[in-house]
């Protein structure tokens, strides 16, 4: 059985899967399964309940559609997690994170200042990418330390946008 810790929206979930790829989601109200339907497709059933996801990796991290909803998803395996935790601990340096453009988009609005504090699930930036509109939040607790875009500007994928310490 392997063990992840999922964050979608800045909520944890922690995650086993069986060698017979059965997934069990401890934090789930009720029994979760998931099937592949397609490419990059799934169908997800917690409970009595069915979800329709895609999901799509991208500089890791993953890009979901949850029944027409956009989520970002971090996974990270308990092994990573334990290492980034001691690491973390250990140094006693300012742990840095970057967040970087998940495809080549307009910049529509700057959510945040230097200097704001962010919580996990809060917005960014506002990017438009195939006339859709994407808001990158945070995925953990931060103050923003720089902002490498403005409203108006065209990101590449993998640019940087903002730096969280």
């Amino acid at each position: 059985m392997t063990d992840y810790t999922v964050t979608v929206e800045g909520r944890e979930f922690r995650v086993s899967i069986g060698a017979d790829d059965v997934v069990q989601v401890r934090e789930a109200e009720g029994p979760v399964q998931v099937r592949t339907v397609g490419n990059h497709r799934f169908s997800v059933m917690i409970g009595p309940s069915t979800y329709h996801v895609v999901a799509a990796r991208q500089d890791g991290q993953y890009l979901l559609m949850l029944d027409g909803k956009h989520l970002a998803a971090s996974v990270e395996s308990e092994r990573d997690k334990l290492l980034r935790t001691y690491a973390r601990e250990g140094g006693g340096a300012h742990h840095r994170t970057e967040i970087h453009a998940p495809m080549p988009a307009l910049v529509v609005h700057v959510e945040v200042a230097v200097g704001d504090e962010v919580k996990p699930g809060q917005g960014l930036v506002i990017l438009e990418a195939m006339k859709m509109e994407n808001e990158i939040k945070a995925h953990q607790s931060g103050i923003v330390k720089e902002i490498h875009v403005e409203k108006g500007e065209t990101v590449e994928k993998g640019a940087l946008l903002i730096l969280l310490e």
